[in-house]
């Protein structure tokens, strides 16, 4: 598969600086002239020169060109007389002028063009055939990501064209469709699109050239990479590709590791169980995928509660490996039973953390804003809880944080107040911002033993990355 960067330069300077560097990184470069005023092909495809995809859209097709269809064509027409090695024209141009470019002799090759920025449509197959019709040298067909299912409907289009032998570009925008960006090579897609830099995108959901290279590393995927990633709603915070694909790399192993944008968690595991080899789940769908698997660990039991599913022969399988993660942290500062440990929060992650502790020998309180769930919490349990307007009344010598505070630190409200917090006292936030939590900054100030959030990510991620190298095979 080659890669190419797109560029939408808005004159001729800035023209020739960013094709030089996208040629550099790249197998192909495709210019938008379409904001230019001043494009003179002539200089623009004076070679030496990177291979290039002349694009020139109207506004009504999601471009900037404001001239008449007579002057778009044309332009195009220029372009080839100056022997563009490609040129992007669209379906909706129609049969007579698309059938015309293809009939001069030119050395360029036509790109025929489908976008949909609104959906995926149903008709992909009849799309298709209609644009195979045309005799395009390569067919290239967009969609609007609506639902992660959407780009297995993507894929099986572009397994159907390799099995044509027809060239095909074919992938979905926005957040939901950068698997397909990614995973294109694997299905047999001609080409993949990437920016020069994370601001600089021509189009939703395109991703960098540093992206698409070092941390996902496209350049090798192919139809024996084996596929993870993280399930959850949202994922765009998420950092976990960076640590899993680095694991890989670091392994020399043929895999790759995407965030997964999820809506229906039925639907996703209907089109991709047979795809993946393992997949992080975080929130919403950590107890919500229990009884969509086939087995849980003990840990998995225990808690209700899934970070972690590995796929064996379809069938998949729940772990947690939060629990590991958090009980390994705690008992590296100190031994566990007998402590007295607060709990904040009535959530997953919070109940994860009392169930570690409870499962030591701790003695634990459970702390909710809403003393519905925080006794629903402790009764499920089988330990105290209590509310936030009461937790000066509660001895520590362990505290964790298991709410989100502290990922808005401008905007959070105070979790602890300062007087709680003492000297010796373990408190662990899973909070993992890249700056430290005011939770944090308080409790160092006052002297407490830090577990941060990065850190349990990081030991969590580590027992994952384990479990995703063992089933490889």
């Amino acid at each position: 598969m080659k890669l190419c960067i797109s560029i939408a330069p808005h004159s001729m300077a800035e023209a020739i600086q960013k094709l030089r560097a996208a040629g550099a990184r790249s197998d192909l470069v495709e210019v938008h002239i379409d904001g230019m005023n001043d494009i003179d092909f002539g200089r623009l495809l004076r070679k030496p020169r990177p291979h290039v995809i002349i694009t020139n859209r109207r506004t009504s097709e999601g471009g900037c060109f404001a001239g008449s269809r007579e002057e778009q064509r044309n332009i195009l027409s220029q372009a080839m007389s100056y022997s563009a090695d490609y040129v992007d024209v669209e379906m909706s141009w129609g049969d007579r002028f698309i059938e015309a470019f293809l009939a001069r002799k030119s050395r360029t090759r036509v790109i025929v063009s489908h976008h949909n920025f609104q959906k995926t449509p149903l008709n992909l197959g009849v799309l298709y055939e209609k644009m195979r019709g045309t005799g395009a040298h390569i067919i290239k067909i967009a969609t609007m990501a609506e639902d992660i299912g959407d780009n297995r409907r993507i894929f099986d289009l572009v397994s159907r064209a390799r099995k044509d032998h027809q060239k095909v570009i074919a992938f979905c925008m926005g957040e939901r469709g950068q698997i397909s960006r990614i995973l294109s090579s694997k299905v047999g897609g001609f080409l993949t699109y990437a920016s020069l830099t994370s601001e600089e995108v021509t189009a939703p959901g395109q991703l960098s050239v540093d992206d698409l290279t070092k941390v996902f590393r496209v350049d090798s995927i192919n139809a024996r990479t084996k596929v993870f990633g993280l399930v959850g709603n949202p994922v765009s915070q998420s950092r976990g590709f960076f640590f899993h694909n680095a694991v890989f790399r670091r392994e020399n192993v043929n895999a790759v590791y995407l965030n997964f944008l999820i809506d229906d968690l039925p639907n996703f595991l209907a089109a991709f169980r047979h795809e993946l080899r393992g997949f992080s789940v975080t929130m919403p769908f950590k107890e919500n995928i229990v009884p969509l698997l086939d087995s849980l660990s003990e840990e998995a039991v225990k808690l209700k509660a899934v970070n972690t599913v590995l796929i064996r022969k379809g069938m998949l399988h729940g772990l947690n490996t939060d629990l590991p993660a958090i009980v390994t942290l705690l008992k590296r500062k100190r031994k566990l039973g007998g402590k007295r440990v607060v709990v904040l929060g009535t959530g997953g992650t919070s109940k994860t953390m009392a169930v570690a502790a409870i499962s030591n020998g701790c003695e634990t309180i459970v702390v909710g804003r809403s003393p519905e769930k925080a006794e629903k919490l402790a009764r499920e349990l089988g330990c105290s809880w209590t509310s936030f307007e009461k937790l000066g009344a509660a001895e520590a010598d362990i505290i964790m944080n298991g709410t989100p505070v502290g990922m808005h630190p401008e905007s959070d409200p105070v979790l602890v107040p300062k007087r709680i917090l003492k000297k010796g006292m373990i408190v662990l936030d899973a909070v993992y911002q890249s700056r430290k939590t005011r939770f944090v900054v308080d409790a160092e100030a006052a002297g407490c033993e830090i577990i941060t959030g990065i850190e349990l990510f990081r030991k969590q991620a580590l027992l994952q990355s384990r479990l995703f190298l063992q089933n490889l095979s």
